[in-house]
């Protein structure tokens, strides 16, 4: 079984910090729907650099026309996880998301290759950020559940949700600067809406809507792994300092 970090638990912040500061992780965020078997999208920082500069890879079959015609990478979920993943496990780097999600599926591609040692190996960071809220910066989370509470009165969302990511980096929590406009955007509504064209047309003749949501759909994934990313160094830099000791 994998080893796992989570941002909240002391023992486990030297050891993450350690990590960041010598560039030793990579970031990584997958897009797909709930009916999916694998990521339709992977965006990822690769370890050895201190940019944030976020890497594209399509998996989805149906949209290996638009990587060749967008000049973007396109292999299948179990070749990035060897070509990219496994690479980090064998150097002993870190493996960060923001979920046990993609934990997950990797490990499904490592057993289904028969290395569960490299499953065994394997150091994943789970940098889900709601516990590191709940006992450091209670306030803000509070403040965060009102405003999904709002929303969800007036209409402005069907249904309540726990605080994820993207409240975390549009909350005072963090210094991320996180476009307004991605607030409500659904990658799981917007690979529904463009798969069936990529079936159908070449990327060139999709509508102007199938074209929007794949543009935003890249975007919304870029500031998923640099917000994750962001967050999570933030978070260790300040030492989850209480409310009250905070400028």
């Amino acid at each position: 079984m994998a080893k796992i970090f989570n941002l909240h638990n002391p023992e486990h912040q030297g050891v993450i910090r350690e990590m960041i500061q010598n560039q030793y992780v990579l970031w990584l965020d997958v897009e797909m729907r709930k009916v999916d078997d694998e990521p339709a999208l992977v965006g990822y920082i690769p370890i050895g650099t201190m940019l944030s500069n976020v890497r594209h890879v399509l998996c989805d079959p149906n949209l290996q026309d638009v990587a060749a015609f967008k000049g973007l990478p396109h292999v299948s979920w179990g070749e990035f996880v060897c070509l990219v993943v496994v690479p980090v496990i064998e150097a002993g780097g870190l493996v960060a998301a923001y979920s046990e999600h993609e934990r997950e599926l990797i490990e499904e591609v490592l057993l289904d290759l028969d290395r569960p040692d490299m499953v065994d190996r394997m150091l994943y960071l789970d940098c889900n950020a709601k516990e590191s809220f709940r006992q450091h910066r209670l306030g803000e989370l509070r403040r965060i559940r009102r405003v999904i509470q709002r929303r969800y009165d007036r209409g402005l969302i069907t249904r309540k949700h726990r605080p994820g990511l993207k409240d975390f980096l549009m909350s005072n929590g963090t210094t991320y600067d996180y476009p307004k406009y991605l607030r409500d955007f659904s990658p799981a509504s917007a690979l529904c809406f463009i798969r069936p064209q990529a079936r159908l047309r070449h990327p060139r003749f999709w509508s102007r809507s199938a074209k929007r949501k794949f543009a935003e759909l890249l975007t919304y994934n870029e500031h998923d792994v640099r917000g994750m990313k962001q967050l999570t160094l933030e978070l260790m830099q300040v030492g989850l300092v209480p409310d009250a000791n905070v400028n």
